[in-house]
């Protein structure tokens, strides 16, 4: 081998270890790289796991401790997981013994409840449902749903949860209220005194065929609700023998807020009328008055034929 060969062969093994040296500290740079990407995403994993636990944890905790009656069913409405206080309502625990929530409704709700778990499944929510359900402890109890449908990564339902309120005392004051209204409106209604109940921006919520007859208003009382009366002194001021001192005590009496009791008002007819005012305070808020007037010409007509007698 001549000189020139052993030099052109020496060179080439120069450059192929100069470019071995080369790849080698590039190889090192990238594995250093690489392993610092791999720790990094190590922790990241760490992280997220925490966060992951956290957030379970927390919703755990949202579950076990909601005031209200939570409970998930599959969508053929067998109770996969409850809270206790859905537990303590229904008196069912579905960890003791499987139950399907469509058994518990009242059977005269069988067809309220196919209608609302239709619209369940179909609209994929359903509000403000009220049902009739019984309770193990045989204990009937009208309740308030809210529910709405659980879906997959596929945006497939799985399966459905709700928050179930016990609104059977609520209900019953609701009757007896409105119980009560009904027959307070009936003996208002009947009264032999012209009654006028009006709200705090002077709106009538009720009256009674007394004041109208009295006051000579040619419409059935029901159909005066709703009306303002802020004009109607300045209306009816030309029924009374003193017109403007009649506006004027109204404004006084309105103004005042006091209870007034057996105001005299003279009418053109002849007719002498008591008037009672009684504002209506709810939590030290004006929220209105009720006036009343009875018809006394008769007796003082004969109270001053005894006195004239005398």
């Amino acid at each position: 081998m001549s000189q020139e060969d052993i030099g052109i062969y020496k060179r080439a093994l120069a450059r192929e270890k100069a470019s071995r040296k080369a790849a080698e500290t590039i190889l090192e740079a990238k594995s250093a790289a690489l392993y610092e990407t791999s720790l990094k995403l190590q922790e990241s994993n760490k992280k997220l796991e925490w966060l992951v636990k956290k957030k379970t944890s927390e919703l755990q905790g949202v579950f076990e401790n909601i005031v209200d009656a939570y409970i998930v069913m599959d969508l053929w409405g067998s109770v996969l997981k409850m809270n206790e206080a859905a537990v303590n309502l229904l008196g069912y625990d579905n960890t003791v013994k499987p139950f399907n929530l469509l058994d518990l409704a009242d059977s005269s709700e069988a067809e309220n409840v196919m209608n609302a778990f239709e619209s369940l499944i179909t609209e994929g929510a359903v509000t403000n449902f009220h049902v009739k359900i019984n309770t193990k402890q045989k204990a009937q109890r009208l309740v308030h749903i809210n529910a709405s449908i659980i879906v997959d990564e596929s945006n497939k339902p799985i399966a459905a949860q709700g928050i179930v309120i016990d609104i059977t005392k609520e209900k019953e004051a609701e009757e007896l209220l409105t119980e009560s209204e009904s027959r307070l409106s009936t003996l208002i209604l009947n009264l032999d005194s012209g009654i006028l109940l009006e709200d705090e921006n002077r709106k009538i919520i009720l009256t009674n065929n007394k004041f109208c007859e009295l006051f000579n208003i040619p419409v059935a009382p029901s159909l005066l609700v709703g009306q303002d009366c802020s004009d109607s002194a300045e209306q009816s001021k030309v029924q009374f023998q003193n017109p403007e001192e009649f506006v004027i005590r109204i404004n006084d009496i309105l103004t005042k807020r006091v209870p007034v009791i057996a105001d005299e008002l003279k009418m053109t007819n002849g007719k002498i009328l008591e008037r009672d005012y009684i504002p209506i305070f709810k939590n030290s808020e004006y929220k209105g008055h009720l006036w009343s007037y009875r018809d006394v010409t008769l007796k003082r007509n004969y109270r001053q034929s005894l006195e004239a007698q005398r």
